[in-house]
């Protein structure tokens, strides 16, 4: 009986069972849709960070062959825009305003012969002199034959600056009162100056003009003043050049002939040009600059001035007496015959000097 008893009640046990497993698996599928809807929650806030971060942070992707073909060419425009932009700025330099037109100081008026160096001679020369010294619009008479007399010990003394300031001074205390002239005195003696020379204060460059009886007019530019020199040392720079003005016609220019001249050396035509009832002819300048073949630019001494050497010869020569020169075709300045030849075919020209002028470009003060 108690086998059949327990047989009728296991079937009670059982349902309760089923049930138990049933609340279980509620509980289980409960907890995992809570869980699936906190992931949903954090993946959303997820999704609502990530705009805010790829805003704030660059995404770095991998480039493609094509891409840096792309970043190559935009590189190189870029590059051209920068080079077209600094030829404008290059360009915009390159137009500068006009120089100041020159005026010619020092002189005299009742001096017997007439200036040599006029102005359109002297701007030829003022457009190959260094970029600091086109600057100054006052060039000063240093030294004329007609005025300061034949004598190469005078044209040493005269071309010294501090003999030139002396001048300056003398002439600035005439024209103004006394007081001032205490002042400056004042002023110059100070110890603070006195360690100074011109030259380091100032830059000075010469230009050396020359007449000789056949009316032709040539000479030099040089970078310091002329100075006897005890020991055969040559001075200046590769700035100095030769120059000259020389007649001729027109009508019988052969353009073939001096194409290969002109590629050696810079010539510069002038526009002047004189008519006379025989013939018709035209003046051009002529520069000669250095070649830096040697260093033999200057030479001076008691007896001579010699600009440019090579072999024994010299593209300019004045002897101690102001009154003779020579002038030969020199290595140093790839230069011509500066005067005109005395016979065709000769290597060299004589000349008898019937002016000779020294100016200084650059200002003392």
């Amino acid at each position: 009986m108690s086998f059949l008893f327990g047989r009728f009640q296991a079937p009670e046990k059982n349902e309760k069972t089923d049930k138990v497993d049933q609340e279980l698996n509620e509980q289980e599928q409960q907890e995992q849709q809570e869980q699936q809807q906190q992931q949903q929650q954090q993946q959303q806030k997820i999704q609502e960070e990530k705009p805010c971060d790829l805003e704030n942070k660059p995404i770095r992707k991998r480039t493609t062959f094509l891409k840096n073909l792309m970043g190559n060419s935009s590189r190189n425009n870029s590059s051209s825009s920068l080079l077209s932009t600094t030829s404008s700025s290059s360009d915009q330099v390159n137009t500068l305003p006009p120089l100041q037109p020159l005026t010619l100081s020092g002189y005299k008026i009742n001096t017997k012969h007439k200036l040599l160096l006029d102005l359109e001679l002297a701007s030829n020369i003022r457009n190959l002199l260094p970029a600091r010294l086109q600057l100054f619009d006052t060039w000063e008479l240093v030294y004329s034959l007609s005025q300061h007399g034949m004598s190469l010990n005078t044209l040493y003394r005269n071309s010294r600056p501090e003999h030139q300031l002396q001048e300056m001074k003398k002439r600035k205390k005439a024209e103004k009162g006394y007081a001032e002239a205490v002042v400056t005195r004042m002023i110059s003696s100070d110890p603070s100056n006195s360690g100074f020379t011109i030259e380091q204060k100032r830059p000075h460059g010469y230009i050396l003009v020359i007449k000789d009886e056949k009316n032709c007019k040539f000479g030099a530019y040089l970078n310091e003043y002329l100075k006897p020199v005890e020991h055969k040392r040559y001075y200046g720079n590769g700035e100095c050049f030769l120059w000259k003005v020389e007649k001729y016609d027109p009508s019988k220019l052969n353009y073939n002939k001096d194409s290969e001249s002109s590629k050696l050396n810079y010539n510069k035509d002038s526009a002047s040009s004189s008519s006379s009832s025989n013939s018709r002819t035209a003046t051009r300048f002529k520069a000669f600059l250095y070649t830096g073949i040697n260093d033999n630019i200057i030479y001076s001494n008691r007896d001579f001035i010699a600009i440019g050497s090579s072999h024994g010869e010299n593209g300019l020569y004045i002897d101690q007496s102001l009154s003779k020169g020579v002038s030969y075709p020199c290595e140093t300045f790839g230069n011509e015959v500066l005067n005109s030849k005395g016979l065709e075919g000769a290597k060299y020209g004589t000349f008898k000097i019937m002016g000779l002028e020294i100016w200084r470009v650059g200002s003392l003060e």
